[in-house]
């Protein structure tokens, strides 16, 4: 069986046609899961019940179990979950005042570990384990999003951004990055608009040459620590392969093609 959220749109139709059900019934099953939160087949009641039970031998929701959920006096929640394979990553939800909203930003790894080793980087020391997949990356917002619901905060989406700034460098994974940002922003997934996004990078130029090439507008920050090549090199060691002349070169070449700012860190 498959996680839920590792399924492009193309895939669950498919998926559901093989179950011997109208395409239509996909549009159904991402209703339940992203927009109104469902964590189980039982919840989907204008589903057949017959259909339902398929599913439960087809599909898994969702990829991530909390291990442990904190709360910080500045109302920062941190969760640490485990994988299906027993690995764990955290994620944060950070709350910040508008008019009179609270809005709020999750913070998403991408990775289990890092593969850049910067040392002033706790998951740059535990070195890399894996990436995550796009149900990985996703099920970290479907995760607060349930949170927020459950306490009564449903205006829209109270999940106002998104950041990718969490475990890991997500332009080193980053089909799985693309996908999960496409589902986040699909109106059949969590309909968040692209400019809500920000992907975070110690600076992989051709990635972000690539980056720059999307459709979707997102956001860029750059993890930049040091602006002249002795000391990046110390502190960002990815420096070494891409020094600041490209990484400035490739920032620009981004601006240009997006028509967007980028920001450095």
């Amino acid at each position: 069986s498959v996680f839920f959220t590792n399924l492009t749109n193309e895939q669950l139709k498919e998926l559901v046609v093989s179950l011997g059900e109208q395409e239509y019934r996909a549009r159904q099953l991402q209703h339940w899961v992203y927009q109104k939160l469902a964590t189980s087949f039982d919840e989907m009641t204008d589903l057949p019940e017959g259909f339902r039970r398929k599913l439960v031998e087809k599909i898994k929701l969702p990829s991530l179990t909390l291990i442990c959920h904190t709360v910080g006096q500045d109302s920062t929640v941190k969760a640490l979950f485990a994988l299906s394979d027993g690995r764990t990553i955290e994620s944060v939800l950070m709350p910040h005042r508008e008019g009179g909203q609270c809005r709020y930003t999750v913070c998403i790894s991408t990775q289990v570990g890092c593969p850049i080793g910067c040392p002033f980087c706790a998951t740059g020391q535990q070195g890399f384990e894996r990436n995550l997949s796009a149900g990985e990356i996703i099920d970290q917002v479907l995760y607060f999003a349930r949170w927020l619901k459950e306490r009564g905060e449903v205006q829209p989406s109270p999940i106002s951004n998104l950041v990718f700034m969490g475990m890991g460098e997500p332009l080193a994974n980053y089909a799985n990055l693309w996908q999960a940002i496409e589902m986040l922003n699909s109106p059949q997934g969590f309909g968040l608009g692209a400019r809500h996004m920000t992907v975070s990078t110690c600076g992989l130029v051709p990635q972000i040459k690539r980056l720059a090439r999307e459709k979707l507008q997102i956001g860029l920050a750059v993890s930049l620590h040091a602006s002249e090549n002795t000391l990046r090199n110390r502190i960002v060691p990815i420096n070494k392969r891409y020094p600041l002349g490209e990484l400035i070169s490739a920032g620009r070449e981004y601006c240009e093609k997006t028509g967007r700012r980028l920001s450095f860190e």
